[in-house]
């Protein structure tokens, strides 16, 4: 996702103002007898909690002072502490039911746990999941068709809230079967009645910034406010787009947005708004009961990260994985692959920080070998761009620096270690090079991590957490009663280049068909449903 502050100035390109609406530079001062809604926000909490009794005690305190108001998530509440997702995210939804939440738009990271938790939580939750463009299609499938939207009367003037979810979501492809998601401007298009029947009408999305940017330049003033998440933007004031305020509050709970509308007591239209962004680090009051809540989920976390996901023999080693295939890099890479089922992984050396020992592997183990919160990136590449970034791979320091998974390479260097040609495998036959294979990698990486380039079409920017994928991937081998047991098995491998008898320099080679299945180990299959924990708070890139 991308991450990036705004220090808007209300105006943006495309800007329509609409005749009646003003956006105040300080707080709002309606007209005498107008009134006044007061809208808190969050959006992208990803399963942090440490604050959120500070984030508690604000929302409260603002909505007891407030004529009228609402709380509103845009979504993404899971993934990013295993505290809370080894719970499938169970004590997050605890805790947003203590603070009133009136609505929350469906983010594509609450289905990381897969469906039976998603049922699971929306039930536990004594707020409404909205999602307008979201379609249960498979009449057999569990999880029931959301609301699209809800109204609330509050008395003076009633309000609209309709929700869009980001279509397709980033997510492992299993928690969405069964589901389709539509269009953002259709879905709006179907549900344009809805303006003519409320006063004042709310988008709630988690679609990014830029979509609800241009979900109002579709629809001028069609939409009194748009509350957003899912690029984690911060806005320290709603920007202005075709007489549209979005708002957004960055994310991880750092931020609680707060905006004011003045409804005119008269037309019931909204006059004027104004906005800001609260500091929760600069908060000092908490709401006690919640964060007794919170310390309570903290205390379990040493019996979280014990718990045991699968056992291993051999160990898993990320020992030479400077100069071969290493056993830990190829159970990493195999688990990014299977999770969301691509051709081809990768990922970097560096970000592969401690070694598995044989016996019992715990999910703390996971997040000792993954503390970065990297997320499985997915890319469409040719043939030809995968070899440019195994070059530059191996250039960076004359060693090999990514480790594979259905994809085996050669690396030929002179005599002086520098690299002439790399050979590539895909399936047992020479790598296409015009062919496009999907690959699986680390976010980091894809975003220019390193230096490296991966020039492609990105499908997915984040599928899912790396440490979700290789949880999901152990319990396929746990669920068989199976050792998670690993060897370098040369999938890469460094060769003295001997140049042809008839002295040409190698080439590419021919352009054979793409295998159905290309170089997958046979591995035990993978179930279902397995728990997603996700990201810790601390986490960093390497």
């Amino acid at each position: 996702m991308v991450k990036k502050r705004l220090l808007t100035a209300a105006l943006v390109g495309g800007l329509v103002m609409a005749p009646f609406l003003s956006v105040q530079d300080g707080g709002v001062q309606a007209e005498e007898g107008n009134h006044e809604l007061k809208i808190l926000h969050t959006n992208d909490i990803h399963s942090t909690i440490d604050d959120l009794g500070k984030s508690a005690a604000y929302i409260n305190a603002e909505r007891e002072a407030a004529e009228h108001s609402l709380y509103l998530d845009a979504g993404d509440i899971f993934s990013g502490n295993p505290v809370v997702d080894l719970q499938e995210g169970e004590p997050l939804v605890h805790l947003l039911n203590e603070m009133n939440v009136d609505a929350m738009v469906i983010g594509n990271h609450e289905f990381d746990y897969g469906q039976e938790a998603f049922i699971s939580n929306e039930a536990l939750s004594n707020f409404p999941w909205l999602s307008a463009n979201m379609e249960v299609v498979d009449p057999e499938f569990p999880i029931e068709q959301p609301d699209p939207y809800i109204i609330e009367d509050l008395g003076d003037f009633t309000v609209g809230i309709l929700a869009l979810t980001q279509a397709p979501p980033a997510t492992a492809p299993a928690g969405i079967v069964g589901l389709e998601f539509h269009g953002y401007e259709e879905t709006v298009e179907e549900y344009a009645y809805l303006k003519d029947e409320v006063d004042v009408l709310i988008g709630l999305t988690h679609i990014g910034y830029g979509d609800d940017q241009q979900l109002a330049e579709a629809f001028p003033d069609h939409f009194d406010l748009i509350v957003g998440g899912h690029t984690h933007t911060i806005l320290d004031e709603p920007s202005v787009v075709a007489g549209t305020p979005i708002a957004q509050a960055g994310s991880n709970n750092r931020f609680v947005g707060n905006v004011t509308l003045e409804v005119d007591r008269d037309t019931k239209e909204v006059v004027s708004v104004d906005g800001h962004l609260q500091d929760v680090d600069e908060l000092t009051e908490t709401v006690p009961h919640i964060q007794d809540m919170i310390d309570a989920y903290n205390a379990e976390m040493d019996e979280l990260l014990s718990q045991v996901i699968g056992y291993t023999n051999t160990g898993l080693s990320r020992d030479e994985r400077y100069e071969m295939d290493a056993p830990l890099g190829n159970f990493w890479t195999d688990a990014m692959r299977e999770y969301i089922d691509a051709d081809i992984a990768v990922t970097n050396n560096g970000g592969i920080r401690a070694n598995i020992e044989p016996g019992e592997i715990t999910a703390g183990d996971i997040y000792t070998v993954e503390p970065f919160a990297n997320e499985v990136m997915e890319i469409e590449m040719t043939g030809a761009a995968i070899k440019d970034v195994l070059e530059y791979s191996y250039n960076r320091s004359n060693q090999i620096d990514l480790q594979t998974s259905g994809l085996h390479y050669t690396v030929l260097t002179d005599e002086e270690g520098n690299l002439v040609d790399i050979e590539m495998e895909v399936g047992g036959e020479p790598i296409d090079y015009d062919e496009t294979y999907t690959l699986a990698i680390p976010d980091f990486l894809g975003t220019g991590g390193s230096g490296y380039n991966f020039e492609g079409d990105v499908i997915q920017p984040g599928a899912g957490f790396m440490t979700n994928a290789m949880l999901d991937f152990a319990d396929t081998f746990t669920s068989q009663d199976a050792p998670i047991d690993y060897t370098s098995e040369g999938r890469i491998a460094i060769e003295l280049y001997e140049e042809e008898e008839d002295g040409t320099e190698p080439g590419k080679p021919g352009k054979p068909g793409k295998p159905d299945k290309p170089g997958k180990p046979d591995k035990p299959g993978k179930p279902d449903h397995a728990g997603q924990p996700g990201k810790p708070d601390f986490a960093g890139r390497p």
